[in-house]
């Protein structure tokens, strides 16, 4: 058997670096994360004083726990809380005090002393600035109660009880009736007249007032729903964000917040050209929300995973504004040349792939309650979904009402039909009486005077000799 020379690991050790061999339970890694992030909610360091030993917990300790689990080796490893910067954080792995990190964002300064596993967070610099009302134009907004299907069936239910009307009204007031022009106008009139008042003591027909106090009530419904959303609209303010872009930022020469030790302030003053005096640095989300509220700072700025959960937290009061910059996402830092990043980065997938990933970012997200006070700004627009059972009454009322009024005039029109037939049918057998009697009483007449004027033959013969 050859006997192997002594191994000299890049670098020049001649011992294994930590993190290029497989851990034991004596010989775990050592797992550097975070001791003050500006949320708990990625990691969180909680100290046990009855047991002296940390607790760490977490989006990315989790996320960390989950990949660990899926290498096809066991490797047993414990979390060190470190409270310096986050550059500093990643270069204890450079020093050999830390095998590997968890929690710290990926960005090229920090990968001269470590090599970075897949980001496990969504990478990307937002603004987060106050909300203010917003002053739009509400020309129109007397049309936004109702959506467009509500207004055109609206109109249409409402002409259609007025053409129910005035073909039951007209053959009883000689002011429905006139040329074309003036009966549409009169149509027209009897649509619009019903929505604000019953007119009861100007029609004649029951079925006309009944069609009438339908519609009528189902209008006073609408009308009344399209106050009160017309009203709410009014009278609640539409946000916006207070602050539209960064340059109006620099321009003003405002103060600006970021979360203390991270890669942000080196982005703001080299990137963004921020004056290094307007940018403060901030420990908690409470300390930006509050800092915020009380103009201390204009705007702060956030890593995208971070600003959602600051959203979410501060709902009415904060919005996200301008663009987001591609820079960070928090990945596993190892040291450089590792081979267990390309073990963790296939693990990392398959946690991706899995699913779990998203089970573990929705459990993140429903952590976060809105503190603001709850308010319905929402102004939905009413649609005949609201209305439909209304509309259909209303609709059914007065098509019966046409309905009975057509059926009666033809039962009337049968009526009358058979009348006249009737009549004509007198007459007629009154006239064919009458030209009987008259013939049989012009025979009389001449056989009366046949007999009393008889032929004298012979005069008439002596004449004509």
């Amino acid at each position: 058997m050859e006997i192997m020379s002594q191994v000299f690991w890049p670098g020049g050790p001649r011992s294994t670096p930590r993190g290029w061999t497989v851990s034991t339970i004596s010989n775990s890694l050592r797992v550097g994360v975070p001791n003050d992030s500006l949320t708990s909610r990625f990691v969180k360091v909680e100290y046990d004083h009855f047991t002296n030993n940390y607790s760490v917990t977490g989006f990315s300790i989790d996320v960390f726990k989950e990949t660990v689990r899926l290498l096809p080796y066991s490797l047993p490893f414990d979390f060190v809380p470190f409270n310096g910067p986050y550059d500093e954080l990643v270069k204890q792995i450079h020093l050999k005090n830390f095998d590997a990190v968890v929690g710290a964002a990926m960005i090229a300064k920090r990968c001269k002393y470590a090599e970075f596993a897949h980001p496990h967070t969504e990478s990307g610099l937002v603004m987060v600035v106050p909300v203010q009302s917003q002053s739009s134009n509400k020309a129109w907004l007397f049309t936004k109660p109702f959506t467009k299907a509500m207004w055109i069936l609206t109109a249409i239910i409402n002409f259609y009880n007025g053409f129910v009307i005035w073909m039951i009204e007209r053959n009883h007031c000689s002011e429905l009736k006139g040329s074309a022009l003036n009966q549409l106008g009169t149509l027209l009139w009897l649509a619009v007249a019903t929505l604000f008042s019953l007119r009861g003591e100007q029609l004649h027909s029951n079925l006309s007032r009944m069609a009438t106090v339908v519609w009528l009530f189902v209008a006073l419904v609408i009308m009344q729903s399209y106050t009160a959303s017309l009203t709410s609209m009014l009278t609640v303010q539409r946000l916006e964000p207070r602050i539209a872009d960064i340059e109006t930022l620099k321009n003003s020469n405002a103060m600006i917040g970021y979360s203390t030790k991270s890669f942000i302030v080196n982005y703001l003053e080299d990137v963004l050209q921020f004056n290094p005096n307007n940018i403060k640095d901030l420990e908690t989300t409470e300390g930006c929300a509050e800092n915020l509220r009380n103009g201390k700072i204009a705007a702060v700025f956030l890593e995208v995973p971070v600003a959602k959960l600051f959203i979410a937290k501060y709902c009415k009061s904060f919005i996200m504004a301008g663009p987001t910059y591609k820079i960070g996402g928090s990945a596993f830092a190892f040291p450089k040349g590792s081979p267990i990043v390309s073990d963790i980065n296939e693990a990392l997938l398959n946690v991706f792939e899995s699913g779990k990933l998203m089970e573990l970012e929705n459990s993140l997200a429903a952590s976060e309650k809105c503190v603001d006070v709850e308010s319905d700004h929402e102004n939905i627009s009413l649609s005949p979904s609201s209305f439909l059972v209304l509309f259909i009454f209303s609709g059914v009322t007065s098509t019966a009402a046409l309905a009975i009024y057509v059926i009666r005039g033809m039962w009337k029109l049968d009526n009358s039909m058979s009348q006249h037939k009737s009549i004509w049918m007198l007459i007629l057998l009154v006239m064919e009486r009458w030209r009987h009697l008259k013939k049989h009483m012009s025979g009389k007449v001449s056989n009366v005077e046949s007999l009393r004027n008889p032929p004298n033959s012979t005069s008439d013969f002596r004449t004509h000799v």
